[in-house]
């Protein structure tokens, strides 16, 4: 596939060294998704057992996304024009953490949702601004990106299938304390010792960014992403709710979450291997049609026994079609402009389509049950896969 490029200034300034960086990467990785492990799986319990309802979780889920929308590409131009990464990603940190805290206290739905809107506002970007400046490294020390990432998944099942264990339905303090630290105090120190390659001169943006939307092919890349991101909320939504409803128990939601995450781990190892010899549309595409298979197939399954059997195949899935979508962001952005490219996916795939399958989960769960939000789930990325197909094929020679 073509690498496409774009006008670059050779002068540079390095924070750091980047065989340093690639383990303080992979530490970053554990804590953050060991955070994410510690909250994602259970925050629809806690909520469901502070008396809310199916839409008022699903409205709950869908406003703040909107937030992330704004916050992802806002966060990632000011780092790019700028040239701050070290401290935006440090701040981002430590105010989602700091911001996780009082839901140890606060109750009702109303300062609920004002309070994970403002949390959501700074998490919303650290994905983004951490595989922004992994790429960097990767593309000046030739390591693997998924090597970096697979710390992610062990950082996930650890926390998620631990919790699992322990966590009792009254009793979630936890998910709290451990999301409000990690990133508080772990995260958020690791940022100031990740290295991260700035541009002499400042960046372009709004050029930069025409350029990108004239892409053949890269309105529907974004498109793709908001399909998903609405097909994926739906699933991570009501998922732990389904189970339950079918018989489970929090230790079986907790185990959902693992199986998915574990399976990503050796599919993350052989990365390089995987998009030297796939192409990125097929990867991408692949993901896709196989999210909606294993989603209708939960949808069918009567007993929580049939969804954890299938679970681990979500992992192969993801982990493979999530390498494509940050190498294809990465070859796309002008130079100067990843942190901004990566925000784009986030603010697409994690904002407005979040927001719209937060909502859709949420009414389809109230009306018909666990089924119908995976069938749903479904539908979203069947569609996403005919979008991003539609696009012109010279879109996707991205690197060879």
């Amino acid at each position: 596939m073509m690498r496409i490029s774009w006008p670059l200034s050779r002068a540079v300034i390095q924070s750091g060294t980047p065989s340093t960086g690639l383990w303080v990467a992979k530490l970053y990785y554990l804590s953050f998704f060991a955070a994410i492990g510690a909250l994602a799986p259970f925050f629809n319990i806690h909520l469901s057992n502070q008396g809310l309802s199916g839409a008022q979780i699903g409205l709950l889920g869908s406003i703040p996304p909107i937030i992330a929308l704004l916050a992802n590409p806002f966060w990632g131009a000011v780092a790019d024009r700028w040239q701050i990464h070290q401290q935006v990603l440090a701040l981002c940190a430590l105010g989602a953490g700091l911001l996780t805290l009082p839901f140890l206290w606060v109750s009702g739905f109303w300062p609920l949702l004002l309070l994970v809107i403002l949390m959501i506002f700074f998490r919303s970007p650290v994905p983004a601004l951490l595989d922004s400046a992994v790429m960097d490294l990767v593309a000046r020390t030739g390591a693997s990106y998924g090597r970096q990432r697979l710390f992610g998944s062990i950082g996930f099942v650890a926390f998620s299938y631990g919790l699992g264990q322990l966590l009792s339905p009254h009793n979630m303090d936890a998910i709290f304390w451990l999301h409000g630290l990690l990133l508080a105090v772990v995260c958020a120190g690791l940022s100031l010792f990740l290295p991260i390659e700035r541009l002499a001169s400042r960046p372009k943006l709004l050029s930069g960014l025409a350029q990108l939307w004239r892409q053949p092919g890269y309105p529907n890349f974004l498109l793709m992403n908001v399909l998903m991101g609405a097909g994926a909320a739906s699933f991570i939504g009501f998922v732990g709710l389904h189970l339950l409803a079918l018989g489970g128990s929090e230790a079986e939601v907790g185990m959902v979450y693992a199986l998915n995450a574990v399976t990503e781990i050796p599919i993350l190892f052989i990365g390089s291997l995987l998009l030297a010899r796939v192409r990125t549309r097929a990867l991408i595409a692949i993901g896709l049609v196989g999210f909606a298979a294993v989603y209708i197939v939960m949808a069918l399954s009567p007993a929580p026994i049939y969804i954890l059997s299938v679970a681990p195949l979500l992992g192969v899935l993801y982990a493979s079609f999530w390498m494509a979508v940050v190498d294809y962001a990465a070859q796309s952005a002008p130079a100067g402009l990843r942190a901004t490219g990566q925000a784009l996916v986030g603010a697409a795939q994690g904002g407005l389509g979040w927001a719209i399958g937060a909502i859709v989960g949420g009414l389809l769960w109230d009306a018909s049950g666990g089924a119908a939000v995976l069938w749903g789930a479904a539908a979203l990325m069947l569609l996403a896969a005919l979008v991003y197909v539609q696009a012109s094929p010279l879109s996707f020679r991205m690197r060879r």
